[in-house]
């Protein structure tokens, strides 16, 4: 039989420690806290480091640098308040469409996300002078946004879409709507109640159902063809 390789010389598979998912889990936690609370600029690695009891090459040897600590706790808060199975809401209206009852349920838990858009603020104000910060919080929020663009691309035809919705943009106007909220709450400014703004939201995904609107051009060609009132009156 031929010689088998000591146990000593096997090279160990390549994994993360289950500890090490822990500790990077909680460090995504405990940033996420802090740059909510205290504000991304105003936070250090340092000060996480910290608060975890940790040193700041422990927290480097789990995120390049503070951007991607911030990247990846956005992107936290968006699995668990966003697109988690557990995310739940009133039941859809009967009759319904699949996307406007999606929109109206998610809309109506806009409290519980108050932490992500504060994330999501504080990165957009970082973002306008560090490079770093904004490419890397570009990616990390095209890579949640293209799904629901290509989920409502596939499913155009079966949800009723009409064929000149641009969806990137649709989709991109949900969450500009999502993100604005997060800039009204910091001045104050919040929905009267959770029914009313998600009726809006409901509103929206209906429209994305009806044809478009004539351009101006088609509007003032359609005036000078239509007679006055005044010559139709002549007429009776």
């Amino acid at each position: 039989m031929p010689p088998t390789s000591s146990p000593s010389r096997r090279r160990p598979p390549l994994r993360t420690s289950a500890k090490a998912v822990a500790t990077r889990a909680q460090l995504i936690e405990l940033a996420a806290q802090l740059f909510a609370t205290r504000g991304y600029l105003q936070t250090s690695i340092r000060d996480i480091a910290r608060a975890a009891d940790l040193t700041t090459g422990a927290i480097y040897g789990h995120f390049r640098n503070k951007a991607d600590l911030l990247a990846e706790a956005i992107s936290s808060r968006t699995d668990s308040d966003l697109e988690s199975p557990s995310v739940s809401g009133p039941p859809p209206a009967e009759g319904e469409p699949a996307h406007v009852a999606i929109l109206r349920r998610l809309t109506s838990r806009y409290a519980d996300r108050r932490e992500l858009r504060s994330l999501i603020l504080q990165g957009a104000a970082a973002s306008l002078t560090d490079d770093e910060t904004r490419e890397r919080l570009r990616d990390e929020q095209l890579r949640h946004l293209q799904p629901w663009i290509d989920r409502y691309t596939t499913h155009r035809e079966d949800l009723g879409i009409d064929p000149s919705v641009d969806i990137r943009d649709a989709v991109l106007y949900t969450w500009a709507a999502e993100v604005g909220l997060g800039v009204l709450e910091a001045i104050g400014i919040e929905p009267r109640t959770r029914r009313s703004w998600a009726d809006m939201a409901a509103r929206f995904g209906r429209s994305l159902t009806l044809p478009p609107l004539p351009d101006d051009a088609s509007v003032r060609s359609a005036r000078r063809r239509a007679p006055s009132r005044r010559a139709g009156d002549r007429a009776t």
